[in-house]
């Protein structure tokens, strides 16, 4: 219980008053009396002052109550929520490096939260580098109890405000929430998130500079060698001091000295001969809490050979997009032949009509296929685009303004598709796999459309590789953190693995 009004309990120094009026009316008055008023049964001793003012004080007793009662009102008690329950809640557990030690703690003091507060429904964010959620909303509290004690920590730096934000959109209004609490062992970042949680600081401050980022790039056509580049951040709650070596096999080919502020970051640069070989490493010499994060292993990445029969038109730029992914050997044949599409990795079809569709992958640009295609022949105006599958990979890093054309043909499919991304209503990215065909339908004409000049189409082009030959692509296994991505330009990009095992075991696996 908690009182609104707490200045009402000052009037209790009335009661004060009240006893000393009340004894002023009940002091002792002496008369003189006949003697024939002395009784026997009276006792020989008169009675004392104090107890006569201190017996037949019920009157008192009630100006008292009184006086309690009217306060008790005047103070307005109040129940708060957690008395009754109810009400939502969102829980967020920093998950970053920093809490390897602490996260026990915070996973005590958030189920504490949670039987405290009794809410109605809850969420649960996991907070780091990228976050996700470990608890959708729900109303079932033990199950959100437990899938939250089956959680851990990971290697990745602090959240972005941003990140936080928009999983707390995803599960409701922001303005909805009853309470946001923020648990741990450093304040929010971000002006908005500081001003909607309330912090719950967990474990005192150590020492952490870690490496949070590692990459290594063939330079481009015409230079020679391999780019290293490497991000490294303070999460101390004091300035860091550190030395950052890169290694090529086991050979040092650079090393910076490193100082950090509080929640710095900082990246590094390194050029190493292609001739020294593809297994780099970066380490971070410093004297911190959690030396686990101060070393990073990165490979080159390969681009594997494909075979790739092409049907129809040749168009330079589609030819450039397909090399930046991987090593094609490119095998022109004209429709009307009898294709062999087993023998390759995929089949290309643009501008050209195509009769017959075997089994296979194809990969079909603004052209007709018999009997599974069929294209209107006049062109007609085209208009804005809706993006039908967001979640679909063959969209992810494209942007949607960048496939804008001027105009489209009206197209019917035989087969079920499913499509990306629709004009008016009509297919313009659509794909299709059942058996043993699949393709990708993209409804553009190279040689008008201006997707050909921006960075979206050499990405788009990859996600269509990678999606047909999704069964064939290999995977590789990941030892200390996270992947580090770059979408668009390499099929695994830099990745941070042992290259000791990797030498031992062969081909590495990724660990799902």
């Amino acid at each position: 219980m908690i009182f609104l009004s707490t200045w009402a309990f000052g009037l209790l120094g009335l009661a004060g008053v009240i006893v000393a009026l009340y004894f002023l009316r009940r002091r002792e008055e002496r008369r003189t009396v006949s003697a024939l008023w002395l009784w026997r049964q009276e006792p020989e001793h008169p009675r004392s002052a104090f107890l006569f003012l201190w017996t037949n004080i019920g009157l008192l007793i009630v100006q008292l109550a009184a006086l309690a009662a009217l306060v008790f009102a005047l103070a307005a008690p109040t129940l708060p929520q957690q008395f009754f329950g109810g009400g939502t809640l969102a829980l967020i557990l920093d998950g970053s490096a920093s809490m390897q030690t602490r996260y026990d703690r915070a996973i005590k003091i958030a189920t504490e939260l949670i039987a405290q507060k009794r809410p109605r429904a809850l969420t649960v964010i996991q907070a780091q580098h990228a976050p996700r959620l470990l608890v959708p909303w729900t109303e079932n509290r033990d199950q959100a109890i437990t899938l939250l004690q089956a959680s851990h920590p990971t290697l990745q730096g602090n959240a972005q405000e941003s990140s936080v934000l928009q999983l707390l959109r995803s599960q409701r209004a922001l303005e909805s929430y009853d309470d946001i609490f923020y648990i741990s062992d450093h304040p929010p970042e971000g002006e908005v998130l500081a001003h909607m949680v309330t912090w719950v600081p967990v474990g005192e401050p150590h020492k952490n500079i870690a490496i949070v980022g590692f990459a290594a790039r063939v330079l481009p056509q015409g230079a020679q060698g391999v780019a290293l580049w490497a991000s490294v951040e303070n999460f101390s709650s004091e300035e860091m001091a550190s030395t950052l070596r890169f290694f090529a096999e086991d050979t040092e080919i650079a090393h910076e000295s490193i100082h950090l502020a509080p929640g710095e970051r900082r990246a590094a640069e390194a050029l190493a001969e292609q001739s020294i070989g593809g297994h780099f490493r970066a380490v971070l010499e410093v004297a911190d809490d959690f030396p686990f994060d101060n070393v990073r292993y990165a490979l080159l990445p390969t681009k594997p050979k494909r075979k790739i029969l092409w049907l129809g038109e040749r168009n330079f730029f589609l030819e450039r997009a397909l090399n930046i992914f991987a090593k094609a050997e490119i095998t022109t044949l004209p429709p009307s032949e009898q294709l062999a599409p087993e023998s390759y990795d995929f089949v290309v079809v643009y501008n050209a009509e195509l009769r017959t569709v075997p089994a296979g992958r194809f990969f079909f640009i603004n052209s007709p296929v018999e009997p599974i295609v069929q294209l209107a022949a006049a062109p007609g105006p085209a208009g804005a685009l809706q993006l039908l599958q967001p979640s679909s990979p063959l969209v992810q890093n494209v942007r949607l303004e960048h496939l804008q054309i001027p105009t489209r043909r009206d197209v019917t499919f035989a087969l079920p598709v499913q499509t990306v991304i629709a004009s008016e209503g009509q297919p313009l990215l659509a794909v299709h796999r059942s058996g043993s065909l699949s393709f990708v339908w993209l409804g553009v004409d190279l040689r008008v459309s201006p997707l050909v000049l921006t960075p979206s189409f050499p990405i788009l082009v990859g996600n269509v590789m990678r999606w047909l030959l999704a069964e064939e692509i290999s995977r590789t296994e990941q030892f200390v953190s996270e992947e580090f991505p770059a979408p668009g330009f390499t099929e695994q990009g830099a990745i941070n693995i042992d290259p000791h095992r990797i030498a031992r075991s062969g081909t590495p696996q990724r660990r799902v």
